[in-house]
């Protein structure tokens, strides 16, 4: 038995090896037409402490002079989908695509959950846009909210508009319980359109959120 486990442990080292070669973990940077890192661009992953949290983010431009924008994510870190569908934003801006506490590169299972709220969140972020200010020396910074960000995100930007350029919302939340009743009300009418009368009629029994 224990020579099955010794077997199995040495064979799941081999894999972890073969993958940490194979994945280094480092965003890959821009090259130029030589095939070089292209001079003045910037393609990092770091972590830096935000409110005495160690968080993590991946910083993505082709010129570090182009303004800063910082990216809240809906809840779930989106940047790994970048690599199948780009989004050009690279090309006009220093982006900071930054896993909130709590998710992705800033997961840590032994965060206190009553740490994570709204007025934390919306605290980080001023925390973090006055660390992107300092390091890049600018004045102010674009920021941008996707979903669940959005409500972070215009909420930042309302306590402290000094430090920023404008706010971009992208898919933006601002009545949830609203937002919710339309997508009822909505599913309800297409459901007595279609046979889907049984699913609906389950799904009915549900509370709104």
């Amino acid at each position: 038995m224990l020579i099955v486990v010794f077997i199995l442990s040495i064979g799941i080292l081999i894999l972890l090896g073969i993958l940490l070669a194979m994945s280094p973990g480092k965003p890959a940077p821009f090259l130029d037409e030589n095939g070089k890192p292209l001079a003045g661009s910037i393609s990092e992953k770091i972590f830096i402490e935000v409110n005495g949290v160690q968080q993590g983010m991946f910083i993505k431009g082709k010129d570090i002079n182009n303004p800063i924008l910082l990216y809240l994510h809906g809840g779930m870190p989106d940047y790994f989908l970048t690599q199948k569908y780009p989004t050009g934003l690279e090309d006009y801006f220093t982006i900071v695509w930054w896993e909130q506490r709590g998710s992705g590169l800033s997961y840590n299972p032994d965060l206190p959950k009553e740490t994570m709220n709204v007025e934390q969140m919306i605290s980080d972020t001023i925390e973090l846009t006055n660390y992107l200010r300092q390091r890049f020396g600018v004045e102010k910074i674009y920021l941008m909210g996707h979903s669940g960000g959005t409500f972070t995100g215009i909420q930042a930007a309302a306590r402290a508009p000094e430090l920023y350029y404008a706010y971009i919302g992208e898919a933006q939340m601002s009545y949830q319980l609203k937002s919710e009743q339309l997508a009822y009300e909505y599913a309800s009418a297409i459901s007595k359109r279609t046979a889907t009368q049984t699913w609906f009629k389950n799904w009915k029994q549900r509370p709104l959120l």
